[in-house]
């Protein structure tokens, strides 16, 4: 039986073959007659991944059928399994899957459906009928888009989600192929893919325009994809040494408007792509600036002059003042000038409010929540961002108890012998980092006072010099000594 209804619609189709090879059909029939092909060759294509997923569930293949598929239909491997995952991810929304085969949603959008599943789930899609009837009226090419957009909607965080999704899918390859080239494929986030893209296309043009003028003479002229080519290779020779400068290496667009209904800055990509708060900012530390107003239609009527965040001037000063980067002082030509008060926020381009950054460092400000934090002498340092943790309370030891003009009323705990070690110059103990105000400090100087009135009792102490230590001690934690009297002397301390 099935047999036989296969034989039936190949009869058919090389019927319509044949009256189209000979013309005898006017081009309203041929329009109709398409229209109608979608419909059928839509459900072939269903019928396929479903045949597939039949003998590879009964014969255990464990590929969802992608391999059969790939065999029968004619198809590479990679095409089989993208179909064979969007079949399987459809079967979770009957409406959606109807459509699909029906010819209504194009194999394209049905992709694009299947990967909001996956992102969101099943309920959110197979409930939005407005998201589905885009999907039958619009073009692959654009609703590409605006399912990139209801993802991101439903995300709720600005895009920061799928901006995270795609960072984690990015890669490179490089491999000797048989016919002895070495080729090279790779995958990248929206906004860094667009960098990049971006800066080999304006050199290979720069190169591309340069073969133009020495044709002349007789030069040989590469075609564009051999100033591609020939382009990344540059780009990734130059190490950026003493190149500095303030000109964009290569713009990527990016548009930026006020949301109506939540007051908050929306920054996109031109194709519609979102971007963090954080990328978005990250891009306005290094990037021209220009104002655009448009009327009620979405026509620009008034363009600004592009602003540019910072002078060479001002590079030069940061760098005199600063020798890199100013967190982990890499060296200049890998620095980028950082505004500390976002140019998004109202941040102004002047040296107060910039410092030169790393990559790296730029990195973990907009992305990592990093802080910069200004020194009284008007410099900056960075910090990672303050965590506040939650749970039950743990008591490290035991607490004790001590009068600043009386004797401690017990022994030294271990853990305080232990922090009388001897100290290197600049306040370090042998293995730890620099030590600074807090509780831990604090139990230090405590217990560093409780060694020096020991020592001057005749007692034993623990760890070295006591009295050296605990003045030690209380100048980093601003403690006052023993009996003088200053602010506190008289007080109880109770460390935990």
């Amino acid at each position: 039986m099935l047999i036989e209804a296969a034989r039936r619609a190949e009869a058919a189709v090389k019927e319509m073959l044949a009256i189209a090879d000979d013309g005898a059909a006017t081009a309203d029939e041929f329009r109709d007659a398409l229209a109608i092909s979608r419909s059928f060759m839509a459900v072939g294509s269903a019928f396929q991944t479903s045949a597939v997923e039949v003998i590879a569930r009964v014969e255990r293949h464990g590929d969802g059928g992608a391999e059969v598929l790939a065999g029968s239909a004619g198809l590479s491997r990679n095409e089989a399994r993208s179909r064979v995952k969007t079949a399987a991810a459809l079967t979770k929304t009957p409406k959606v899957r109807d459509a699909v085969a029906a010819g209504r949603v194009p194999a394209a959008n049905a992709k694009r459906l299947a990967e909001a599943v996956e992102k969101t789930s099943a309920s959110d899609v197979e409930s939005d009928g407005e998201l589905l009837s885009k999907a039958e009226s619009m073009r692959p090419e654009h609703f590409a888009g605006e399912a990139r957009r209801w993802v991101t909607d439903r995300d709720g965080d600005d895009g920061a989600s799928e901006h995270a999704r795609q960072r984690k899918r990015r890669y490179v390859k490089v491999w000797d192929a048989d016919d002895g080239m070495v080729h090279l494929h790779g995958q990248f986030d929206a906004a860094t893919g667009r960098q990049i893209g971006n800066r080999i296309r304006a050199e290979a043009a720069r190169m591309h325009d340069a073969d133009k003028q020495n044709a002349a003479n007789g030069d040989e002229r590469r075609t564009f994809q051999q100033c591609m080519a020939d382009a990344l290779d540059s780009l990734t020779a130059n190490t950026g040494a003493g190149t500095a400068t303030t000109k964009p290496f290569a713009d990527i667009c990016v548009v930026a408007h006020v949301d109506d209904a939540t007051g908050k800055l929306i920054a996109e990509l031109p194709d519609g792509m979102r971007l963090p708060q954080s990328v978005f900012e990250q891009f306005a530390c290094n990037a021209k600036l220009t104002g655009l107003v448009y009327d009620r239609d979405g026509k620009p009527i008034w363009r600004a002059h592009s602003v540019r965040t910072a002078t060479e001037a001002q590079r030069q000063i940061l760098f005199a003042r600063y020798g890199g980067c100013f967190a982990c002082a890499a060296h200049p030509a890998l620095c980028q000038i950082h505004h500390i008060k976002p140019v998004s926020q109202g941040g102004k381009t002047k040296i107060s409010n910039m410092v030169p950054v790393c990559w790296d460092c730029h990195n973990k400000i907009h992305h990592h929540r990093w802080y910069i934090h200004k020194r009284a002498d008007g410099n900056h340092t960075l910090h990672p961002p303050c965590r506040v943790n939650h749970g039950p309370a743990h008591i490290p030891e035991e607490p004790f108890e001590l009068r600043a003009d009386s004797e401690p009323i017990r022994a030294m705990t271990p853990w305080a012998a232990q922090q009388q070690r001897p100290t290197h110059p600049d306040g370090r103990n042998g293995a730890g980092p620099p030590s600074r105000a807090g509780p831990a400090a604090a139990r230090a100087a405590l217990s560093g006072a409780r060694a020096g009135t020991s020592a001057a009792s005749g007692a034993p102490t623990c760890g070295g010099d006591g009295a050296g230590e605990a003045e030690k001690a209380r100048a980093r934690t601003g403690l006052p000594p023993p009996g003088s009297g200053g602010k506190g002397s008289d007080q109880l301390f109770a460390i935990t």
